[in-house]
């Protein structure tokens, strides 16, 4: 228990800090003198940072070093928001990025698989607690972001969101996580066989549930603040949007993982992702800021699902040894979508506005959900389970030739 709330503390401490560096992003692009058109740049090098820590970083955690890689985790994203001071210009706007990028990169994957190995039976709640509390600090960052630079400035801002980032990832720092078998895979395995996973059938399928759930917020990290001043929101909405989109997909976030462990995570996934691609499509037409607002409290639940499903799929795909590994390739994939989609968000919202951008967004998003949903429907585990460390060995586990009946997820999504 103690080790699980540990990982909800961190993922809590890594999500607050980097979304109260968020609402301040134009006022460091005002202090940097970075043009809008550059902002992708920015965006881009956290992906790119992220998609090395999730492929290099997070598997040495399946080797026994686990500690190093959640505590050092916890360590660049409170060292991410002093860059920030220390460097305003835009090499520091893209380092910093490159410090949190490589922090959730690393504690992501390494949580959840995790929690994944330590309850291969229902690692879907437990995946959704995870990112309730990850949202949970979305919703707080951007609030506690906008009510500090009212009141003490933007530099004060940013010394107070590493502190504070220390503060609450101190567990993290300082529990050992012996409960949760970490050494399964004392051996590794290189780089190029890690990535070599997304060949079976299983694996690719739960890779396009994450690139689906990562699409649209590669669009968002570049532009959303952008698009919001655009349409004339003022400051304040863009903190109180931000926090109302976290708030019901927190309030989701276990159920979701539950539902998805109850349905399958392919099935849940392809129900969240469908109400997610709708909503995007609104983007690109809704006006009011108010609205915009307003709309997306519905989309947050959908990612709720989505998310909590994409992962608890990858779960399903490798629930053993690899496990670590696995959510690491996923997030990677996931990741390099949203590089891509951020990269080509400025250019598009420059050439089209809103509605290219979103439509877009929306047509991509669809198409890695139906490939993930359709190649999901014959998709069988590829490891045994390790045995959960709390309960007693069983003499049946999974196989990857014929996997019990009841984990193997439903898959129609309707």
């Amino acid at each position: 228990m103690r080790s699980t709330t540990a990982l909800y503390l961190g993922s809590f401490a890594i999500s607050s800090s980097f979304m109260m560096v968020f609402p301040l992003l134009p006022a460091l692009q005002d202090r940097a003198g970075v043009p809008t058109g550059q902002l992708g740049l920015v965006a881009a090098a956290g992906f790119v940072a992220a998609l090395v820590a999730q492929l290099v970083v997070a598997p040495h955690a399946d080797r026994g070093r686990h500690r190093v890689v959640i505590g050092g985790a916890v360590v660049a994203m409170a060292a991410s928001s002093l860059v920030y001071v220390v460097v305003p210009t835009l090499t520091g706007m893209v380092l910093a990025r490159i410090a949190a990028g490589m922090s959730y990169g690393a504690f992501i994957p390494t949580a959840i698989g995790l929690l994944v190995r330590a309850h291969p039976e229902a690692p879907g709640a437990r995946i959704g607690r995870l990112q309730a509390l990850n949202l949970a600090g979305v919703a707080v960052g951007p609030l506690l972001a906008v009510v500090a630079e009212m009141a003490i400035g933007v530099v004060p801002t940013l010394v107070l969101t590493a502190v504070l980032t220390a503060a609450a990832g101190y567990p993290v720092l300082t529990h050992r996580f012996e409960s949760m078998g970490v050494h399964a895979n004392t051996h590794g395995e290189p780089l190029w066989r890690a990535i070599g996973m997304l060949r079976h059938r299983a694996v690719l399928a739960a890779a396009l549930m994450v690139i689906a759930y990562m699409l649209p917020i590669g669009a968002y990290d570049a532009l959303y603040p952008v698009f919001m001043k655009d349409l004339g929101a003022p400051d304040w909405l863009l903190g109180v949007a931000l926090a109302l989109f976290a708030v019901p997909a927190g309030l989701l976030a276990t159920w979701a993982g539950r539902y998805a462990d109850r349905i399958g995570a392919f099935r849940a996934g392809a129900r969240g992702g469908l109400a997610n691609v709708s909503i995007i499509v609104l983007y690109g037409i809704i006006t009011s800021p108010f609205a915009i607002a307003a709309v997306g409290l519905v989309e947050s639940g959908g990612q709720a699902v989505l998310g909590a499903a994409a992962s608890a799929a990858m779960g399903f795909a490798v629930p053993g040894r690899r496990a670590v590994t696995a959510q690491g390739v996923g997030e990677a994939s996931g990741t390099v979508a949203g590089a891509l989609i951020a990269i080509a968000s400025a250019p598009l919202y420059a050439w089209g506005g809103a509605p290219a951008l979103f439509f877009v967004t929306a047509t991509c998003t669809l198409l890695a959900l139906v490939g993930g949903w359709a190649l999901g429907r014959s998709a069988q585990p590829i490891e045994d389970r390790v045995p959960s460390p709390t309960c007693a060995p069983s003499p049946s586990t999974i196989s990857a030739s014929s996997p019990s009946p009841s984990r193997v997820p439903a898959t129609t999504p309707s």
